[in-house]
Formats: C-alpha cells, structure tokens, sequence
C-alpha cells in the first residue's frame, strides 16, 4: 500500500491534502523517506539509461546519413584529359604504347599491300598517267545539249575533239567500258574506236 502512496506522490497523483498528509508522514517516518529516496534514485537512473540509449540511437542515424549522403560530382574533365584517358585508360597496361605502335603498322602494312582493282576486260589501266581509250561517234540530231550533258556525266565521259567534218564527236574516258555505256544510252548513229590519247581532266 505504501509503494502505491510513493508512487503516486512521485508521480505528482495526489492533490494537495493527500500530498500534505504523505509530507507529515515521511516527517515522521525515516522508513517512508529512504522508500522514497529510493524510488527517486531508481527513476534517475531508469532516466539516464534511457537518455544513453536515445543517444546512441541518435548517433547511429546520424552516421547513416552521413554515409548516404551523396558526394559531389567531380568536376568535367577538360576535352584533352578526356582523349588521354581514351587513348591510355587508368589501370594502364606498360605494353599499351607497344599494342598501339603494333596497330598503326599493322594498318600501314595492309595499306600498301591492298590490290588495285583489276581492269575489266578492254580496259585500258591509266594508273600513273599515260592515254586513255577513245570513241569516235555520230550522234543523233534529235539529241538535245541536256540529255549530252547528263549521259556524260554519270558515265564519266569527255568530249575531247569535234565535231569534224562530218558532224562526229570524240569520246574519251579512263574505262572502255564507259565510253560503250555512254554511247548506247546516247543512242549513236555510229560508233568506230579511235587512237587512245591523253586523258581527259576531271
């Protein structure tokens, strides 16, 4: 019954007559006021493990946010770090300058070795300068300047002497081919292969 009282006074349950009453009692009683002590000692350390525990507690949440908090951005890597770091990325290899000295004359080598294309049957291989096939033609009235013009063009094919006498024209171009292309599409009257001759500029 008593510890109901202790309680009840610690906890600030009474009101002012049974507080008054419970004061009078510890007055006379030592037994009363070391229950009471006791208590109060209890509480005090009930409060200050509690107090412990909110702070570790506050620590820890702490330091998780610290830890998730995200870090700043590094700042932009200028153009020509970013090329060194292309061309020798970090962990780099110390065989790295060899693997690239061995790519560049592996390409070197491949280059020069590539094969020429080979002529077509009839074609004259002007490689280097030297003469290029040529075609004497007669062509039709009915063809007009534009639709000349355009067939030479995609076929590759120069006007190099005429017209002569006769109204016929010289064709010439670096492929014998072209120049029997060009004049099927034009639609000649005639066709009779000429001396070839110095190639036509571009």
């Amino acid at each position: 019954m008593s510890e109901d009282r202790v309680l009840s006074y610690l906890s600030g349950e009474l009101d002012d007559d049974a507080r008054r009453a419970f004061d009078a009692d510890m007055a006379r009683d030592p037994a009363l006021r070391a229950e009471v002590e006791a208590w109060r000692n209890l509480a005090q350390a009930r409060q200050m493990a509690h107090n412990d525990i909110g702070r570790a507690d506050r620590d820890s949440a702490f330091l998780r946010a610290l830890a998730e908090r995200p870090q700043p951005a590094p700042p932009p890597l200028s153009r020509a770090r970013r090329l060194r770091q292309w061309l020798w990325p970090t962990p780099a290899s110390p065989l790295m300058p060899l693997g690239w000295a061995l790519a560049v004359t592996l390409a070197v080598m491949v280059a020069h070795q590539a094969p020429l294309d080979a002529p077509a049957p009839g074609d004259v291989l002007t490689r280097g300068g030297g003469s290029c096939p040529r075609l004497v033609v007669d062509l039709p009235d009915t063809l007009t300047a534009k639709q000349l013009r355009n067939t030479l063009s995609q076929f590759a094919v120069s006007i190099v002497e005429g017209p002569d006498a006769d109204g016929r024209y010289v064709l010439s171009a670096a492929r014998e081919s072209s120049l029997q292309d060009a004049a099927a599409a034009l639609g000649v009257l005639s066709a009779t292969a000429g001396p070839a001759g110095a190639c036509p500029r571009p």
